[in-house]
């Protein structure tokens, strides 16, 4: 077997690993974190002792430390925020059980690793892409991603709006601008799993109805709501202007 060959073969076992263990195809609250061993597993045979700077795991104590910290902090501004957004529309949030906040945390390490670091890296150090080039692009393709999925592909369907695509677009940009910046997931995997924890791993309501809200109800609700584009519009600009400073000071603008 050439080496070619063999990393290929690696490549698309650590692919499969995330598609079929990250969200619940076989329904045990246990998928994610046997994943997330998976992804690594074969991130090791691929990339041996620099696997961790390719899964976006290479942090020391203090950068751990700050990113357990800013996603309490996340997870509180989220839970504030949802609850205002909520409550317009009836709908209540309420706790469920641990095991879908467990389920969070490492589905969303999953997706940092995989749609985050490992393309993003591989586009910018072997490819030779432009790091902000990478960024949009990615998150262009974050964001279609989701439409594809709730479309076609998850027991949960529905048709997220406009808004929330571009949404999606936008905490896209910014969840690729901070692994680039900083050269690891913790940040990112901090505002990601923050705001997913509420919205998924939370029970939600409809008082009107007395239903579940489903997944992609709650996108459109959340994400789609103006009060969350300001917000991801804010933060993307800020994103974008660490781009723009850096490109004048690299060109001595």
């Amino acid at each position: 077997m050439t080496p070619r060959l063999r990393k290929t073969i690696l490549l698309s076992l650590l692919g499969l690993s995330y598609g079929f263990f990250s969200y619940n195809f076989f329904g045990g609250w246990w998928n994610s974190s046997f994943g997330t061993i998976l992804i690594l597993f074969f991130s090791y045979l691929i990339w041996k002792k620099d696997f961790l700077r390719h899964v976006g795991l290479q942090v020391n104590f203090k950068t751990f430390a700050t990113s357990i910290i800013l996603a309490v902090i996340v997870t509180i501004c989220a839970l504030l925020i949802m609850k205002h957004i909520a409550a317009k529309q009836n709908v209540v949030i309420s706790y469920t059980s641990w095991r879908g906040y467990y389920h969070d945390i490492f589905y969303i390490i999953n997706e940092e690793i995989v749609i985050g670091s490992i393309l993003l890296f591989a586009l910018v150090n072997k490819r030779k892409v432009r790091p902000i080039f990478a960024s949009i692009g990615l998150a262009v393709i974050f964001s279609l991603i989701h439409f594809v999925f709730y479309k076609w592909i998850f027991n949960d369907k529905g048709i997220l709006s406009v808004s929330t695509l571009i949404t999606l677009f936008l905490v896209g940009f910014v969840r690729n601008s901070l692994i680039l910046q900083t050269g690891h997931i913790g940040y990112s995997w901090a505002l990601h799993f923050g705001w997913m924890v509420v919205m998924f791993g939370s029970k939600h309501v409809d008082l009107n109805s007395n239903l579940r809200v489903t997944e992609p109800e709650r996108f459109n609700l959340y994400l789609g709501s103006i009060e969350m584009l300001g917000i991801s519009i804010v933060l993307a600009g800020l994103s974008l202007t660490y781009w723009i400073k850096k490109y004048k000071s690299q060109h001595h603008i």
